[in-house]
């Protein structure tokens, strides 16, 4: 049996949506969903990348201050 925690319903785009979001080309998109570094849900014949998902992906991309000069 499947539960959720929330009733909202949870939304996704694509890998085209994401790259214009992040503004880099929809293949980094797809290298990063491929590699596993971003995570993503085969959907039939294409990928889908749940907003909750990248908003906790892109949070744990930021650099720290010791990486940055």
């Amino acid at each position: 049996m499947l539960t959720t925690t929330s009733s909202e319903p949870q939304s996704f785009l694509t890998p085209q949506e994401v790259s214009h979001l992040l503004r880099v080309s929809v293949y980094t998109v797809r290298r990063w969903i491929k590699e596993g570094d971003l995570p993503a849900y085969k959907v039939g014949r294409g990928w889908r990348i749940s907003e909750a998902d990248l908003s906790l992906w892109l949070g744990q991309q930021r650099p720290t201050s010791s990486t940055m000069h």
